[in-house]
């Protein structure tokens, strides 16, 4: 009977803590697909740009650069948090698989969470590296600006923010990615001059990033969001055409990358501004797209000159800046 009675016992705990680690993938996997299409356009050139600009920590060279994909993903789910609670309507139609429209968390409880965020984002960049508090504050706002203020619903507005929001992230990582140093000041940690890659990056976002707004073009015209693409359909298409080639040509001038690698960096671009002119359906856009995201991860390498682990633009542009 005691053996019994133990067997039971041993039985409801194992049941137990399977539940409890089947909850809580459960609740992990809804927090990743908050982010999950980020991932390729977001997440890997941001992650890969902040930890190539920053200054290699001999000490801890991989978990400074864990920490810094970390933190930014975690900015990634802050955002992305206010967004979709903020518009769910879009995500029914655009990307049902998303965790409201899923029915994976309810609208109350996303609303919840992204207070949360807010308020976990800001300890995690206390806790890694204090002056990251600074785009911490600044890409909040940009939170903030971008999902309360509605500027998601103008093309333009819409690009602003994202052309300072992606190089504020990039700055984070950097920031995160380094090793402690002797104590600075707050402008000499900021001195934009010690950022020319991010400043090329982030012109790179502020006049090509609205390739990644074709694909939505229906679902953001029956949510009333009026993006680049809906204004000029035709235009909006022919510039990248010019743009996106043209970027990479600056790059190769400024910067010193293998044949190899300019030539791959050049085609993808090439590809992208061919693809946005030839091919318009939903579905090529979502591919044009895709081909757009991987050459903004080859941007980052698109400046190593064989010698140098820093990347994008790392020695001739930053004389050039400081200049």
């Amino acid at each position: 009977m005691n053996y019994l009675k133990h067997l039971t016992k041993k039985s409801l705990t194992a049941a137990s803590n399977n539940k409890v680690s089947r909850s809580t993938a459960y609740h992990l996997w809804t927090l990743v697909l908050f982010t999950w299409s980020d991932f390729k356009t977001t997440l890997i050139p941001v992650s890969v740009l902040g930890i190539g600009t920053a200054e290699v920590c001999p000490s801890s060279p991989v978990t400074n650069g864990v920490k810094a994909v970390f933190w930014l993903w975690c900015f990634l789910l802050q955002f992305n948090i206010n967004n979709q609670a903020w518009s769910p309507e879009e995500d029914a139609k655009n990307k049902p698989w998303r965790p409201i429209p899923a029915g994976r968390i309810s609208l109350h409880n996303a609303k919840i969470l992204r207070w949360i965020s807010v308020v976990f984002c800001g300890l995690l960049s206390l806790y890694f590296q204090k002056a990251a508090l600074i785009p911490t504050f600044v890409f909040t706002c940009f939170v903030f600006v971008y999902n309360y203020l509605r500027w998601d619903q103008n093309g333009f507005t819409k690009i602003l923010i994202l052309a300072y929001g992606y190089p504020t992230m990039a700055l984070g990582a950097v920031l995160v990615a380094e090793c402690p140093g002797p104590a600075a000041s707050l402008a000499e940690i900021f001195d934009w001059k010690k950022y020319p890659e991010l400043i090329a990056f982030g012109l790179v976002i502020a006049t090509t990033v609205h390739a990644q707004d074709f694909q939505d073009v229906d679902g953001d015209r029956e949510i009333g969001r009026n993006t680049v693409p809906m204004m000029f359909p035709v235009l909006s298409r022919v510039v990248l055409l010019f743009l996106v080639p043209l970027w990479t040509v600056f790059i190769a001038v400024f910067s010193s990358p293998p044949m190899w690698l300019g030539a791959i960096y050049y085609g993808l671009s090439l590809v992208v501004g061919i693809r946005c002119v030839l091919y318009r359906s939903p579905k090529d856009d979502a591919w044009t797209n895709f081909f757009y995201s991987r050459q903004a991860d080859a941007i980052p390498f698109a400046g190593m000159d064989g010698s140098t682990t820093r990347a994008f633009l790392p020695s001739r542009l930053g004389r050039l800046v400081s200049a």
